[in-house]
């Protein structure tokens, strides 16, 4: 992911880290971004966010204490009671209620309201790792997509989608090639594929199902943001 990162943002950027957590990677891209929107709906993983920011010096993260969605409302948070690094937004009937695990209501806000209040006319990079409430979260985001045509990294991860939000890997790109004329999946060996491509998105589903390989996407709307990655990244897939 520093990798990755390192090959996407710029200096100039402002970044929405959207599933905060505790702040590491907003510490991160705080290194290498103007500024950075930080988003972690849960009460205790948020109040470990604002204290790293602050220790660490980083006058350029705005932590807000709330999920985004597809709207504005309530929702449930679902975690572990030893870990809340993957705590879920519950929000179907399959994934209410798991044995053993703790819940919390949180606060969720669509990104183009909670921009709007922010003041925030334009972003140009988007980070989003929320347990396979992606799609949500991008479904919000409609008006601030098309304003500043950002590049958006998610993580994919087959067992959230199928699990918490009964979504296929077929549909969810579906989905996001909707959304994006740019769309590659990237695999941990430093290269990448074009989900635009009927037969490599195929082997990004079987590799990632079957090993799971390809747990990172890149998407966006203009090539020049892409350069920098492409000329570190190979097209191809390794075996």
């Amino acid at each position: 992911m520093i990798a990755l990162f390192n090959a996407a943002v710029r200096k100039d950027d402002v970044v929405l880290d959207v599933g905060a957590n505790i702040g590491c990677t907003a510490l991160l891209l705080a290194q290498l971004a103007s500024r950075v929107y930080a988003f972690e709906p849960s009460s205790a993983s948020f109040k470990f966010l604002e204290q790293n920011a602050a220790r660490a010096g980083m006058t350029n993260i705005v932590a807000q204490n709330f999920a985004l969605g597809a709207a504005s409302g309530e929702s449930t948070l679902t975690y572990s009671p030893v870990s809340r690094a993957g705590a879920f937004v519950s929000n179907q009937p399959q994934s209410a209620g798991v044995t053993g695990h703790l819940t919390e209501t949180i606060a969720m806000r669509s990104m183009d309201a909670a921009l709007a209040e922010l003041g925030v006319a334009k972003v140009d990079f988007i980070k989003i790792d929320v347990e396979g409430f992606e799609s949500e979260v991008l479904r919000g985001g409609r008006d601030t997509l098309a304003a500043g045509q950002p590049v958006v990294t998610l993580e994919l991860n087959h067992w959230c989608l199928n699990a918490f939000q009964r979504t296929s890997i077929p549909d969810f790109f579906d989905f996001l090639r909707s959304r994006f004329p740019i769309l590659l999946a990237v695999d941990g060996t430093g290269c990448y594929l074009d989900l635009h491509d009927a037969t490599e998105s195929y082997g990004v589903m079987y590799h990632h199902i079957i090993h799971m390989r390809f747990l990172n996407i890149l998407a966006g709307f203009d090539e020049s943001r892409f350069a920098l990655f492409k000329s570190i990244y190979e097209h191809r897939f390794k075996p």
